[in-house]
């Protein structure tokens, strides 16, 4: 499942570097963009000198308090880590996805700048505290306009790249607020509409044993609405046994019982009502 827990007035902002001219990844920065942050492309500027003018130009214009981030890629990842040696005004933050070389990982960062540097398993590995090895990704693997995306580890770096960005700016989002309000307009209102409407722009729901859900709002809008809700028993009932909650998603495992008096098409597809007692062992991943 994927949902929204963005609730803050105030935008943090990140710029996002790369060499290309034109806007980059438009996934990569819609992403950040549910998760609130105002996001700005800079292109690596040939010029070295003129890329960090740049980066002052930008401070010199946030008003007073008001910080900075960078997410960085490739040439311009390295570009940024050699920059941020020294500290650059109102740069809280920096992740930089596979830089070609890391001068000092994990060590010779003002304290104050958070840090995550994300290296592909072919480029070998990198010491520090600060460096994450992806070992079967290549360069690029988290850029989803590429052959080489890599899903699962472009996933881990996002999770990793998104407590950096919440550390920096102090942005505490209760997770197990958000999932318990989806549940309750699930389970008990049981309105569709307003269950949808803790979900980001285009959700996924995914009941892996039967393979039931739905991939984007309309259909997973139609399948709460037609489906899932009306389905749901009167006597079912569910008990928390385990939560684990991380950067970006939640992990239930709960007990599931009800009285099979209907039928119930995304728990037993095709069993017609038996009145048996029906207790499952659930395991949610948000």
């Amino acid at each position: 499942m994927k949902f929204s827990w963005n609730n803050t007035s105030q935008k943090p902002r990140i710029i996002v570097s790369a060499e290309e001219d034109d806007d980059y990844d438009a996934v990569a920065v819609q992403h950040w963009k549910e998760e609130g942050f105002e996001v700005s492309y800079l292109p690596l500027a040939r010029n070295k000198k003129l890329f960090v003018q740049q980066l002052h130009d930008y401070a010199d214009n946030l008003d007073l308090g008001e910080k900075y981030a960078i997410v960085a890629y490739g040439e311009a990842a390295e570009t940024v880590l050699e920059i941020a040696h020294k500290p650059v005004p109102k740069l809280c933050a920096l992740v930089a996805y596979y830089p070609e070389r890391v001068s000092a990982p994990g060590a010779g960062y003002p304290p104050s700048l958070k840090l995550a540097i994300h290296i592909a398993g072919s480029q070998g590995s990198m010491p520090g505290g600060h460096a994450y090895a992806y070992p079967d990704a290549v360069p690029g693997f988290a850029e989803h306009d590429l052959d080489v995306f890599d899903k699962v580890s472009a996933g881990l770096a996002w999770s990793r790249s998104l407590g950096v960005m919440r550390k920096a700016f102090e942005i505490e989002v209760d997770l197990e607020a958000v999932w318990d309000r989806h549940s309750k307009l699930e389970f008990g209102t049981k309105d569709a509409k307003a269950t949808m409407a803790t979900m980001v722009q285009e959700p996924y729901v995914n009941h892996v044993p039967t393979m039931t859900g739905g991939i984007g709002y309309k259909d997973l809008h139609r399948f709460y609405q037609d489906y899932f809700i009306p389905s749901n028993p009167p006597s079912l009932k569910m008990k928390l046994i385990s939560r684990t909650v991380g950067t970006d998603r939640v992990v239930d495992e709960t007990f599931m019982s009800f009285r099979h008096t209907q039928e119930v098409p995304w728990m037993l597809p095709g069993v017609a009502p038996t009145n048996k007692l029906v207790e499952v062992a659930l395991v949610a991943i948000v």
